[in-house]
């Protein structure tokens, strides 16, 4: 029998971990948005919008990071 799984009780610290370390590991920046969805699910008084911006500025400081080691010279 599969028992239903109960929804985490995530806090504060544990949005700011995952808006700082794991959002920046995402592909897309677009699935900050669905990740916030899901764990506005989790809260009551999870602030979706100051999460999104938290996670968005870890993401574009990883991709940014990584731009700079890319060589897209094509030789002729």
């Amino acid at each position: 029998m599969i028992k239903s799984m109960k929804t985490p009780s995530f806090t504060r610290r544990d949005f700011v971990f995952i808006a700082d370390e794991i959002a920046p590991m995402m592909h897309w920046p677009t699935h900050i948005h669905e990740l916030a969805d899901k764990l506005n699910a989790t809260n009551p008084r999870f602030n979706r919008e100051r999460f999104i911006e938290r996670a968005t500025k870890a993401w574009e400081a990883n991709y940014q990071a990584n731009l700079e080691n890319i060589n897209d010279e094509v030789p002729y």
